[in-house]
């Protein structure tokens, strides 16, 4: 009988033996996954994060597109992880011809105070990242046309308003994206005379919109700039006009900010620009070229602000209004 019970009991201890070991087990088999899983959630945040790290959504396509209405301008710009080397060629036809500027004055066009400019802008560039690694695609190349269309609105002797909106399309060849890409602007222009000094302001406003299906993309770009500028006459003539060198000062704003990738993949906002610079070209009327065309104004600018720098070299893109000599 007491053998009988002994042996009850001592099956009973190793069932109790087998069962905890299992439990144990199963803890640190439960333990194993827990701390496995613990250390690949990580990497697969990490992964995922990494693939959503996407050149087209940290390009600010509507500013790459927003500098056709100062010439033929190529542009070197820098901040944080993205470089930017854009060139636009803006190309006008007169559709309804303003006294000035080089016009002929003939009898139906004297006195006239609407005129109507086309506008046709191409853009190409580049947009390169070498310092995120994340990113699988070092460089991405840029290019647009956008036609326009220009009225101009003499208010005075001595100023003019240009009203303007561009629409086209834009692509990235190295990612294959499309965009529409839009843009309505106002540029006005109030000159002085001041011994021989010729004294410009020039207020700007223009907004950019991109109708694009790209996720998590800046579709607008707003610009308040105002281009303050002097010039003074040379003395001595090229062609039966006078020469004058000048110097510029423009300050940007950005209300909704421009976005540039950091080296972790992060966004820096920039909210203001400023470019000084100077420029070479002929007061009141510039000689012909070839007999075709009017020689046009040159110009070598700095960019800097909110931790960009950069450099640009201006073609052309002179106000409308100027003045002759005293």
């Amino acid at each position: 009988m007491c053998d009988a019970v002994g042996m009850a009991s001592s099956g009973d201890l190793t069932r109790e033996a087998i069962l905890a070991t299992r439990s144990r087990r199963q803890y640190t088999t439960y333990a194993v996954f827990a701390l496995a899983l613990a250390a690949v959630c990580p990497s697969v945040a990490l992964s995922q994060e990494t693939a959503e790290l996407d050149p087209d959504q940290v390009l600010d396509y509507a500013w790459l597109y927003s500098r056709g209405d100062d010439g033929i301008v190529f542009s070197d710009l820098g901040a944080g992880s993205q470089s930017t080397n854009v060139l636009s060629i803006p190309i006008s036809f007169w559709l309804h011809r303003l006294p000035c500027c080089g016009n002929p004055i003939t009898p139906d066009i004297e006195g006239r105070k609407i005129g109507v400019r086309l506008r046709l802008t191409g853009v190409i560039g580049f947009a390169a990242f070498d310092s995120i690694s994340e990113f699988d695609i070092r460089s991405v190349d840029l290019g647009a046309i956008l036609p326009g269309i220009e009225v101009l609105f003499k208010t005075g002797e001595r100023s003019m308003l240009r009203p303007y909106l561009d629409i086209g399309w834009g692509s990235t060849s190295s990612t294959s994206t499309t965009l529409v890409y839009g843009e309505l602007g106002l540029r006005s222009e109030f000159v002085w005379p001041w011994r021989r000094w010729e004294l410009g302001l020039e207020p700007r406003l223009k907004g950019g919109y991109s109708f694009t299906d790209i996720d998590d993309f800046d579709l607008s770009n707003v610009e308040l700039s105002a281009r303050m500028d002097a010039r003074y006459p040379l003395g001595f003539r090229i062609g039966g006009q006078t020469p004058d060198v000048g110097a510029y000062f423009k300050p940007s704003w950005y209300p909704n900010d421009i976005s540039f990738p950091t080296p972790s993949g992060e966004q820096k906002s920039i909210y203001t620009q400023f470019e000084v610079g100077a420029t070479l070209g002929f007061r009141f009327l510039s000689p012909m070229l070839c007999g075709l065309f009017r020689m046009p104004r040159l110009g070598l600018g700095y960019r800097f602000g909110d931790g960009t720098s950069g450099w640009s070299i201006q073609v052309g893109g002179d106000r409308v209004v100027r003045l002759p000599l005293p």
